[in-house]
């Protein structure tokens, strides 16, 4: 597997955290101006987070379904196990805190639906599917990948239409179609459906991809500048109207991650080392957040005056909290063994 693919699931949960960072730091002390500005911007990159987590799971299961995936159903039952234990565990502690902390409550399918669909952590059904048809996916893969990327790519489309109907203005889809709208991954499959498909293919066919995709790596980077600056405008200063790029930005950075050079990235050990943990830190960030919004309501009011604490504040702990956790649960031989069933 690409050696940079470390360092960029660091880089995308930092991303991700930053992007709730600024999230919960407008709910405790709003700004306004230039400032909001700027922190909406490093907002919005968090729009690649999840897709580069996805494709590295895809190129994940490429690697180790080299020459031929021996035992499936193992592989699966690991798989599974290892992303399912840690995200029942971390959202029923999410569940709780929210009934304490913001008097958030559901009935009891409520809480039922809630982990079905994966509420709050969006993307761990859709990879948990993923997972559990990967040496189907694997086998197409090898032989059809073009295809396989093509029909993926044009049901998300489809999803994407029957997300914002109003798209197709006076088209009304033939009512048998809502059979071909998944009841649990329909929004998340709108939303990220081709970038686990896509780490998978790239990473089968990766000799006789990787020449093409780094002659034209520069132009990958640029339509990925532009596309985010359309974005920008769109979000800030309403400059155009283009619902649509949430869709399609994070596809052309895919054309560039897998020919990022490992030593080009900044804070390369850094960015590795959170990377091996960021699965852990996905799960745990938000309830930190969540812990300290109510924190500070409730006895802290006063530090809403100041967002220039606030801020870093969120972003350090929200990091900071799951990386010693973490780490001084996987050194400590009489927890180590529930490690995996808490942060995988």
């Amino acid at each position: 597997m690409n050696r940079q693919y470390g360092a960029m699931s660091g880089v995308a949960i930092v991303l991700i955290v930053l992007n709730h960072t600024v999230h919960f730091g407008f709910q405790v002390a709003p700004v306004s101006g230039i400032v909001r500005d700027i922190l909406t911007v490093l907002q919005m990159l968090g729009a690649f987070a999840v897709p580069t987590f996805l494709f590295i799971s895809g190129a994940f299961v490429a690697y180790a379904a080299r020459g031929k995936m021996a035992h499936p159903l193992k592989f699966i039952q690991h798989s599974v196990s290892r992303i399912l234990w840690p995200y029942l565990f971390w959202s029923l502690v999410y569940y709780v805190v929210i009934f304490f902390v913001l008097g958030e409550r559901y009935s009891g399918p409520g809480y039922a639906k809630n982990l079905l669909v994966g509420f709050p952590y969006h993307f761990v059904p859709l990879i948990i599917f993923y997972y559990i048809l990967s040496p189907l996916l694997v086998k197409i893969g090898r032989r059809h990948g073009l295809l396989l990327l093509l029909a993926i790519g044009l049901y998300q489309l489809f999803l994407i239409f029957m997300q914002n109907p109003a798209w197709l203005g006076s088209l009304t889809p033939p009512g048998w179609t809502r059979f071909l709208i998944p009841p649990v991954l329909f929004n998340t499959m709108a939303d990220w459906a081709i970038f686990f498909p896509m780490g998978l293919v790239f990473s089968l066919h990766n000799k006789g991809l990787r020449p093409y995709l780094l002659r034209f790596k520069w132009v990958s980077v640029g339509v990925t500048i532009v596309l985010f600056s359309l974005a920008v405008q769109d979000n800030i200063f309403g400059l155009t109207s283009a619902p649509w790029l949430q869709y399609i930005l994070p596809v052309a950075f895919m054309f560039v991650l897998p020919v990022i050079n490992r030593k080009s990235i900044p804070l390369l050990k850094q960015f590795e080392k959170v990377g091996k943990r960021s699965y852990g830190v996905y799960l745990s960030h938000l309830v930190i957040l969540t812990l300290a919004v109510g924190i500070i309501q409730a006895y802290m009011p006063g530090l809403s005056a100041y967002p220039i604490i606030v801020y870093p504040l969120f972003f350090l702990i929200a990091l900071g909290i799951p990386m010693f956790t973490m780490e001084k649960t996987s050194r400590a031989v009489p927890i180590r063994k529930i490690y995996r069933f808490v942060f995988g």
